[in-house]
């Protein structure tokens, strides 16, 4: 219990002096310019209260340490990540004294090779895409190599501004799943880690200066979990060979892209409890992304369209864990990314097994000192099944909206932005209208939202800034009966750049036909809900921005904060609310 204190300070006090050597650094590069260096620094704090998987309320303390640097020579750059999480706010926490990234990047002309931690998209993602979202602990990085390279075709050998550029990924990692909703406060500590193994080269093939793309991919990964048996544990391997083709159009005004992946599986000495017994079996799924867009000075249209079936399945499907989508794989989630919050408070989980769908959007620009926003998304499962798991209903080619069993869900967006001041863009007033309708896990929620937001510069240097959310909610939560209307106030006011303070009021109002009961207290048909513990029940969340200089800021809360879904890349993980006191100090150099 004691140590934990003289632990943090150790292992910070490791990192730190690293970083603070980066501003004689940078004052070197500016004689040698072939030497620099930059980095960074952000350091999370948080002490208060939560809820678990049952609602009831436990202390919550976290403490986050991640420092980056990045040095450059010449053609060369080294960057590392010090990372320490003691715990982390979200999922399992990472603990040193070794660098959670550090890679060794090369880079001349057309030559770009990485050895260490590495990311990577291909096309849109379909078989290749290795991304990190710390605000839901979701980590698909591999430790290995990325190379890149390109060549541009001589004109006497093909004269239509031709190239050639390959890219290759190869290594290993330890994933750690994002836990379900069922049970959101799981420590991703508690979960097993699936190890994957993977490599994969990719093509493109590009003519008329790359408006005209054709690229290729092959992957070929291999993963291992393990699972408890009578027998003692049992180790799954999957073999994966994927291939995938996509075609990229693009005329300035207009762009066309279509991608398709296969994903071919083999399981052996995988656990089957319901044959009793370990099984070898194969798989093989399917994904098409495609989605057109044309814009010009007065409209921009965009259509998406998705059919992802890596995995039809029913829920409690045996074999989920092994023939779903790799981790490292990520298809685009074919519906828009919202900023206000009771909007992506409730946002759609994407089910990249199985979901067919697709995304209208306009944006439109010809009435001057206004902008309107229009979107409209829709998806379904592939196919119905009844109580004993039998397909009794498919689509192939359009969601099914009309059905519950496929779990639909829609969901339509206006918006509407006026700059009333072309002088400054401050000054604007924006008001949105958003309506869903999603079934999670078999129970329907239907969510109508009014927003508005204002931004007003009171004098030089100083703005205010509100913003309103009110938004009607029935279903959800494993009923179909329950009816709430949620509220949400933000207030700032700023003194540019240096410092901005505000509060955030976040109620919830339940109401019924009839008398309910809530919290030992009767109310005639509404219910006031405060989210937070007893204490703190009545105090709405206060911050306060600080910018110290031009490389630091801090940022203070205090009061009560709701939980929710936090989705990235149709990802999501949910979040439990948070009472208590928040600081965040981020660093850059």
């Amino acid at each position: 219990m004691n140590d934990r204190p003289e632990k943090r300070t150790l292992k910070t006090s490791i990192f730190l002096p690293l970083l603070l050597l980066l501003g004689p650094l940078q004052g070197v590069a500016q004689d040698a310019q072939d030497v620099h260096a930059t980095g960074s620094n952000l350091l999370r704090y948080g002490t208060g209260s939560t809820t678990d998987a049952l609602n009831n309320p436990i202390d919550k303390q976290y403490f986050e340490e991640i420092a980056d640097a990045r040095i450059f020579f010449q053609n060369f750059q080294l960057g590392l990540r010090y990372e320490m999480d003691d715990p982390s706010e979200v999922g399992r926490s990472f603990q040193g004294p070794e660098f959670r990234r550090r890679w060794l990047a090369y880079k001349k002309d057309d030559v770009d090779i990485q050895a260490g931690d590495v990311s990577a998209l291909f096309g849109r993602g379909l078989a290749i895409n290795l991304f990190e979202s710390r605000p839901l602990n979701y980590d698909s990085w591999l430790d290995g190599v990325l190379g890149k390279g390109e060549y541009k075709i001589p004109k006497d050998l093909l004269n239509l501004d031709a190239s050639i550029a390959v890219r290759a990924v190869g290594g290993r990692e330890s994933f750690y799943p994002v836990p379900p909703a069922s049970n959101s406060t799981l420590s991703q500590a508690d979960t097993l880690p699936m190890q994957i193994s993977a490599r994969s080269a990719n093509a493109e093939f590009g003519f008329f200066k790359k408006k005209l793309l054709l690229g290729a991919t092959f992957l070929n990964a291999s993963t291992s979990t393990t699972q408890s048996s009578r027998n003692g544990n049992e180790t799954t391997s999957r073999q994966v060979n994927e291939p995938d083709v996509y075609a990229d159009i693009n005329s300035g005004q207009f762009e066309a892209f279509v991608e398709w992946t296969e994903d071919r599986t083999h399981v052996d000495q995988f656990l089957n409890i319901l044959k009793n017994g370990l099984v070898d079996t194969n798989h093989t799924g399917h994904a098409t992304y495609g989605s057109i867009s044309y814009s010009n000075s007065i409209v921009g249209l965009t259509f998406d369209y998705k059919n992802y079936s890596y995995f039809l399945h029913n829920t409690g499907d045996p074999y989920t864990n092994v023939f779903s989508k790799l981790p490292i794989s990520s298809p685009p989630e074919v519906y828009k990314d919202f900023t206000f919050t009771e909007i992506t408070r409730t946002t759609h989980a994407v089910n990249f097994d199985d979901e067919l769908g697709y995304q209208l959007e306009a944006n439109i620009t010809a009435i001057p000192q206004f902008v309107i926003d229009l979107d409209a998304a829709a998806s379904s499962l592939h196919e119905k099944y009844n109580d004993t798991g039998v397909v009794v209903d498919r689509t192939s080619i359009l969601p099914k909206l009309s059905d519950q069993g496929f779990a639909p869900f829609w969901e339509a967006y206006a918006e509407g932005e006026w700059d009333f001041d072309p002088a400054t863009e401050l000054n604007f007033v924006k008001l949105a209208l958003h309506r869903r309708s999603d079934v999670i896990a078999g129970t329907p929620e239907w969510t109508t939202t009014i927003a508005g937001k204002v931004q007003y510069e009171t004098t030089p240097n100083q703005s205010f800034l509100g913003i309103l959310e009110h938004q009607w909610k029935y279903g959800g939560f494993g009923t179909d009966d329950e009816r709430r209307i949620n509220e949400l106030l933000t207030l700032q006011y700023s003194f540019n750049p240096t410092i901005n303070f505000g509060a955030v009021l976040d109620y919830a109002f339940f109401y019924a036909s009839g008398p309910i009961r809530v919290d030992n207290a009767t109310f005639a048909g509404w219910d006031l809900h405060l989210w937070g513990n007893a204490e703190l029940a009545h105090l709405p969340e206060f911050f306060v921005g600080l910018r110290l200089g031009q490389s630091h800021s801090m940022l203070v809360s205090y009061g009560a904060e709701r939980g929710g879904l936090n989705c990235t890349g149709g990802i999501c993980r949910v979040v439990p609310p948070f009472n208590g006191l928040r600081l965040t100090v981020t660093s850059q150099i």
